[in-house]
């Protein structure tokens, strides 16, 4: 029962993740663009962002601890190389998530250290860039060849 319950949470996070960043890419992208200084609402985005993709990021864990599908994938994976659905969660999904939550924590740190304001937009727009990209490519979409979920899941 838990675990279909953190399969709920987990759908619900994957949007405030997307949002959240959408949000620190979009004030960092203005505050670079019209060359403003950083607010503290900057700050925050960032720190939010960074803060729900790690906690995603932890249920994601326990997700990949308990998944059926992952351990039947560990278990058994050389007697049904065609299905893509088990790899893609058992390897490539968790793969390219910890990379993402990776880089944005190291993006967010290296901003946070920067001393003019330009250089926090830009090392953010940089970082959590390449983390929405790939958590884009990891996220298994309804239309994803690799694995398919829906957009919001229910118990």
């Amino acid at each position: 029962m838990i675990y279909s319950i953190l399969l709920v949470i987990h759908n619900a996070l994957r949007w405030l993740v997307v949002g959240s960043l959408l949000a620190s890419l979009g004030m960092s992208f203005s505050g670079l663009v019209r060359q403003r200084t950083y607010q503290p609402l900057d700050q925050t985005l960032r720190v939010v962002a960074t803060s729900i993709a790690h906690t995603q990021l932890l249920v994601g864990f326990y997700l990949y601890a308990k998944s059926p599908i992952v351990s039947y994938y560990w278990k058994a994976h050389p007697t049904f190389a065609d299905a893509q659905e088990f790899p893609f969660f058992s390897l490539i999904h968790i793969s390219l998530m910890i990379a993402a939550v990776v880089i944005m924590t190291i993006g967010s740190s290296k901003a946070k250290r920067q001393k003019l304001a330009s250089e926090k937009f830009k090392t953010t727009v940089i970082y959590f860039a390449i983390a929405l990209v790939i958590i884009f490519i990891a996220i298994p979409w309804p239309f994803s060849p690799l694995a398919t979920r829906p957009l919001y899941r229910t118990l």
